[in-house]
């Protein structure tokens, strides 16, 4: 039997805090190469800010949990049990 590992990786998470919850725009897995993980935090950033969003970042094993992960971290800083995804996620 093999087991089967599975590693954190970095994703790129864009949206947008709407002070009680977040609405999630886009996820990406970001690049693994320095200068293109560069650019492309550089580019989407500029066009998450014209759209009044941000742009952030966060490890986890799947496309799921990196936001998951996120949003804990809101939650907390927050002080608000339920803040999650808005509703027109």
């Amino acid at each position: 039997m093999t087991a089967t590992t599975t590693e954190a990786r970095e994703f790129i998470i864009v949206g947008q805090d709407q002070g009680t919850g977040y609405t999630l725009w886009d996820i990406a897995p970001a690049p693994t190469d320095p200068a293109r993980r560069a650019a492309a935090l550089e580019e989407i950033g500029v066009e998450a800010a014209d759209a009044f969003g941000s742009v952030n970042t966060e490890f986890g094993t799947t496309a799921r949990e990196a936001p998951d992960k996120f949003l804990a971290g809101l939650r907390e800083q927050s002080g608000l049990d339920d803040y999650g995804l808005t509703a027109d996620n």
